[in-house]
């Protein structure tokens, strides 16, 4: 299973994919509407607006990149926000997806962490979860979502997962943020339920990051079923939750 749009091994420019320069840091933002379902069978991934920012210089200007990158995700993010009519005041869930005892999968749940919520307060609208894996709990994190969309009438889920890449140079450089939703574990090849509007009945969001690699994509001689990650990880997953937590929390502010 191909996480990442762009490495589907299609020709996406037949299909309106378009990628701009945003001037600073050789960083770039690609983007594509899916908006049939022929294009979605084609493709491989679900319906809807998709973006797709590169920023390969990042690791060695993190600092210099924090406020340039938040800056080009926020508005995006607003677009989808307003695509899917949206409402930052009504009641969202934010579902950090992956296992947070696994560095290279805890992209979700460090966001989760970081993102703040008013509990005590009476007109709060901003709920948060990190189900975890079914490995770890034995329920799917589309039966969790489900029940807490139920029950708390929500409106709109935002997802954050860590991705798998088939390229070294993706490994925390690209940020993938689409309101199609996401399907739990696909990276491993082990499908969970597909967590988005069709199987929720409200928008879902996702924001992506490529943190894992198979190494079957770095070696013909070795087995795909063995999922690598970087040793400093850890420093990226830190880095690009703080980044994704603080434009939600600015976006909810």
């Amino acid at each position: 299973m191909i996480d990442l749009l762009d490495e589907c091994g299609k020709d996406l420019k037949n299909y309106g994919y378009i990628t701009e320069a945003l001037g600073r840091f050789k960083a770039t933002c690609s983007k594509l509407f899916i908006d049939t379902d022929e294009k979605a069978k084609k493709l491989g991934f679900e319906k809807g607006h998709y973006f797709i920012l590169n920023a390969p210089l990042l690791l060695g200007l993190k600092e210099e990149h924090f406020k340039f990158l938040k800056a080009e995700i926020k508005a995006r993010i607003k677009t989808l926000l307003k695509e899917n009519k949206i409402k930052v005041k009504e009641n969202i869930l934010f579902v950090g997806i992956g296992n947070p005892q696994i560095v290279a999968d805890s992209f979700g749940d460090a966001v989760i962490q970081k993102l703040d919520i008013s509990p005590f307060e009476c007109d709060n609208h901003v709920y948060k979860i990190s189900p975890n894996t079914f490995s770890n709990t034995g329920i799917n994190a589309y039966e969790i979502t489900k029940l807490l969309v139920e029950a708390f009438d929500i409106k709109a889920v935002v997802l954050f997962d860590s991705l798998a890449t088939t390229s070294l140079f993706r490994l925390g450089t690209s940020i993938q943020f689409n309101d199609a939703g996401l399907t739990p574990g696909s990276a491993l090849n082990k499908f969970g339920m597909a967590i988005n509007r069709e199987s929720l009945g409200v928008p879902c969001l996702s924001v992506g990051v490529p943190l894992m690699i198979s190494a079957g994509d770095i070696s013909k001689n070795a087995s795909k079923e063995f999922i690598l990650a970087e040793k400093d990880v850890g420093e990226k997953v830190d880095y690009l939750s703080d980044l994704i937590a603080e434009v939600f929390n600015e976006i909810l502010d």
